[in-house]
């Protein structure tokens, strides 16, 4: 479903290797090239060593579906409805995009479109030629004169993110526009695995306005990717060697290797970091990379394992406490402890000072303290920061982050 997506044709010493990326089957596809059997067969000519393949819908029994076949349900739709209408999906999926603009129009609606990625990718994709025949749109200012019933929008954040145009749109009035009490949103996506507490939370605020919500329903979304016997006849048709899945969580990749060996392909089930051999007469895993999320932080990359980026979430929600002490020679603390506190109330809800509920507490423990405890930079460290928490807690009700710097002084 993305503008000019490709698949991959790698020749090296040991064969070709036909990399799928995100693969369909549509002969229909409204925006972009058909799919082209003669095409792939052409590349697989000669031999594929093997096939790394998009894995995502494998549990799908049914052939998918094209594109094509969602302008006249949405049409029916849209055109039963007594009131405004909404629909969202993927900004990049400019095919569906058209496809429900021109159901709008159909319905005898204006479109509006809300939300800076949609704008930008409509207007980017007719700049580079890949779309071409876009209804026309109005602007959400000027939609404001048309009569509600007459009016389509099509919005961001199909996926519930915060601050897209359908969430704003949940939550009230936005740019103008507001839905009411017999409305119609469409969604016309499926929900992406660890998205789904954003998206329910946009239904739910719909349905509590009274909108009317259409959600999950196949007769207004077709997938962008391959089913079970789409995949099937790409097995047969390039006839490789052996195929590796993608493109799936781990029980996608698996499932593929299956429906692979049961057509007696050799696979292999490669989670990311999976360093393949694809020489031989079947893949072998032969090593492990590291993987995962690479953020800048200033002009030094980490990895999001590394624990930076926790430290600094924590440090973020529960703020910090830095407390100094001084041991002399002897093994004896001298002066007040200092404490000084970073994103944290500085009295309680009665007016007890933060910093010196927690300096009282530290100076309390180190009076006490026997010399075993003191004349251990971790066991004290670890004791001054288990009291300065509880103080913190017993103050304002929370736990900080704390870090204790401890001075020994030395004859």
């Amino acid at each position: 479903s993305i503008p000019e997506s490709s698949a991959l044709l790698i020749e090296s010493p040991a064969g070709k290797v036909i990399h799928t990326g995100d693969l369909k089957l549509d002969p229909t596809p409204l925006v972009g090239e058909a799919w082209d059997p003669g095409l792939w067969g052409q590349a697989a000519a000669g031999g594929v060593q093997a096939l790394v393949c998009d894995s995502t819908n494998v549990f799908s029994e049914h052939p998918g579906r094209s594109e094509a076949s969602l302008r006249a349900p949405l049409a029916e739709l849209i055109a039963g409805a007594k009131g405004m209408v909404a629909a969202t999906t993927f900004a990049s999926n400019v095919a569906r995009l058209k496809t429900l603009a021109e159901a709008g129009r159909d319905a005898g609606r204006s479109i509006v479109l809300m939300g800076r990625a949609m704008q930008k990718m409509v207007r980017t994709a007719e700049e580079a030629g890949v779309l071409s025949g876009f209804p026309d749109t109005l602007a959400p200012e000027a939609a404001r004169d048309i009569p509600r019933e007459k009016l389509m929008l099509i919005v961001t954040g199909s996926q519930g993110e915060r601050r897209a145009a359908s969430a704003q749109l949940s939550q009230g009035r936005f740019l103008g526009l507001e839905l009411k009490a017999g409305d119609l949103f469409v969604f016309s996506s499926k929900i992406i695995p660890g998205n789904e507490r954003g998206v329910i939370r946009v239904m739910n605020a719909y349905s509590e306005m009274g909108v009317d919500v259409v959600a999950e329903d196949d007769r207004y979304h077709v997938s962008g990717h391959a089913n079970r016997p789409d995949l099937l006849a790409v097995h047969a048709l390039v006839k490789p060697r052996m195929i590796v899945p993608m493109h799936g969580e781990h029980r996608h990749l698996r499932e593929h290797a299956r429906l692979a060996e049961a057509g007696g392909i050799p696979a292999v089930v490669a989670p990311n970091g999976s360093m393949v051999d694809l020489s031989g007469a079947s893949p072998q895993v032969v090593e492990h990379v590291e993987t995962g999320r690479i953020y800048r932080d200033g002009s030094v990359l980490i990895g999001a394992l590394d624990g930076i980026v926790r430290d600094r979430i924590r440090l973020a929600l529960n703020g910090h406490l830095a407390i100094s002490v001084i041991i002399d020679e002897d093994d004896t603390p001298i002066e007040e402890p200092w404490v000084v506190a970073l994103g944290l109330p500085t009295a309680s809800a009665s007016g007890a000072p933060l910093v010196e509920a927690v300096e009282d507490a530290v100076a309390e423990v180190l009076g006490r303290a026997d010399r075993r405890l003191v004349a251990s930079d971790e066991k004290l460290e670890r004791e001054v920061a288990r009291v300065a928490k509880q103080a913190a807690l017993e103050t304002i009700g929370r736990k900080p982050e704390v870090s204790v710097v401890i001075s020994r002084l030395e004859t």
